[in-house]
Formats: C-alpha cells, structure tokens, sequence
C-alpha cells in the first residue's frame, strides 16, 4: 500500500492515516478507492479505460455531488470532502492518474447481480421497493436539481466506437436508434437528473439487506428515466417487483421503448468495454445478454 499515486494523494487531501491502517476497497475500471480509516475514502481516477475520458468523469462526479449536497434522499449519498487534479508530470500522473477525490465513506456492503439473486424471495423484494423509492426520488426533483448534460454527449461520442467492437452484435438500425434517442434529449422536458450507472455494484446495503447507500456518481447526468434502468431490467428476477414499485412511486408507466433501447444500449457498452480490455468473462456475460434481448424480440 505504497504507490506513488496513493501517496502524492494523501498529502494533497491532508489526510493524516498511516500507510498500516489504509485499506484497499476497490480496483475498478476507472480508479482506486482506499478505506483511509477514518470514515473517508480515497478515490483515484484514471485517465484512460474502457470508453470515454477520466478527466470528464471525475468534474461530472464532483459537480453531481456538490450538487446533491443540499438534497435529501432515502439513502446516503457521499459527501465530497475534496478533489483536485493530479499535474500530468508527477508520480500519479505519470501512473496514469488524472484526479482524486476524498469522500465521504457510505456505511454498507456492495451488492452485485448474483448476490441479489441469491437472496431471499422476501428480502429481495424489499430491496427493490428500497431502490424504487430512491429514483422516484432522485428523479423527482428536476426542478430543484439538474446535472450538466456533459456525459449524454460522451455517450454519443462513444457511440461510433461501440458500434466497430460490437458489429457482429448490433446491426446498422440499433446503432442509428440509439443514436436518435440520444440526439433528442438536450432540453427534452421529459429529461430527469438520473445517478447514469445504476449497475449492482453501485449499490450499498446493510446486514438485514436494506438499501444503504448510492455510490460512485460519475455518470450523472439529465436523462430519460428508463435510461437509468437498463442494467436492472437484465435482472428478471428482480426487475418486474423494482418496475411495479417505481411506477407505483412515481405515478408514470415505463415507456418499454425507450427501456428496451437502455437495455441493449447498456448491454453494447458493457460489451465493448469487455473486449477493449480483454475482460473474457465480461464478454462472455454481455454476448448473454444480448442472445437474451434478441431471442426476447423474435418471439414477440
């Protein structure tokens, strides 16, 4: 736990652990996080991974935070203690390292798709009703919070990019939809501030399964509400309890257009990020789900 990054990063944020007593909680895509002992964490972002640009991820995460600072939801949101970039010819940046933020530390433990399919009928839909109620809220408050539109733009840029790694996947006519549906949300009044990766992982809960925590907000962005839930819909047994509650929260029914193309738009990224990377079990995971969708829309 000696890495120049992990040092040129605590001295910047004024944190005072010792090396001894830091932990490692994540190596993740875009970044490290270190449990600093004290009830913060430190996040370091990398500048290059999967799609997109760390530089952009790191300013959407710190401008979503600061702007849910005075916002109460069902949950923890982390507070942004402080952030900075890293000079591009120091030791972390020279790692690879663009950024770094030291936040607040969410009580509860990460969830991943088979630990929510592992748990027990009834906690489990608790836990949908849990997260159901969290992005009714969030996406409620269009009037009194709105993120920059910074990462929509990012998606379409990356658009071009995952149609050449996912061509024998996604046909001409998916690529071009997606596309349009992008291109007609800057100031589409149907828009809401959406978290942008409600992946599993992303998710914190406490021993008794309850909803705790919504973590890792560099995606944030204003979307469509279905934009928000392409990940969960690949969890059937999940998804119909979670639907059923958020459209009871939310008095509005799932537009299942816009849905499906969230989904299969998720799956493309999930899969294109998997063989940039080489990650063999996240493509085989993501070429799944695609025969899934694809077999789904034959028999209708």
């Amino acid at each position: 736990m000696n890495t120049p990054e992990l040092i040129q990063a605590l001295k910047a944020s004024g944190a005072t652990a010792e090396l001894s007593d830091i932990t490692q909680l994540g190596n993740g895509l875009w970044g490290d996080v270190y449990d600093l002992a004290d009830d913060t964490v430190l996040k370091l972002i990398r500048g290059t991974a999967g799609l997109g640009d760390g530089l952009e991820k790191w300013q959407a995460e710190c401008d979503a935070l600061n702007a849910l600072e005075e916002i109460t939801l069902p949950v923890r949101v982390p507070e942004l203690i402080d952030s900075d970039r890293f000079g591009a010819a120091s030791a972390a940046g020279e790692a690879g390292f663009v950024a770094w933020m030291r936040l607040e530390k969410v009580p509860g433990t990460p969830l991943d798709d088979d630990l929510i399919e592992g748990l027990p009928q009834t906690e489990r839909e608790t836990l949908a009703h849990d997260l159901a109620e969290t992005m009714a809220a969030l996406h409620s408050l269009g009037a009194e919070l709105s993120f920059p539109d910074q990462q929509a733009k990012s998606d379409l840029r990356n658009l071009e990019e995952i149609a050449s790694v996912t061509s024998d996947v996604a046909g001409p006519e998916l690529i071009e939809a997606i596309a349009r549906s992008g291109e007609t949300l800057p100031g589409d009044p149907a828009t809401v501030p959406c978290h942008g990766d409600i992946n599993t992982t992303n998710l914190l809960i406490d021993f008794e399964g309850r909803l705790t925590g919504l973590i890792d907000w560099a995606e944030a962005r204003q979307g469509w509400r279905e934009a928000e839930l392409g990940h969960l819909a690949l969890i059937p047994i999940f998804f119909p309890v979670f639907a059923e509650a958020y459209e009871g929260a939310t008095g509005l029914m799932l537009d299942e257009d816009r849905l499906h193309l969230a989904t299969w738009h998720n799956v493309l990224i999930s899969l294109a990020i998997a063989r940039k990377t080489g990650n063999q079990q996240e493509e085989t995971w993501a070429l799944e789900d695609a025969r899934r969708l694809a077999g789904a829309a034959a028999a209708q």
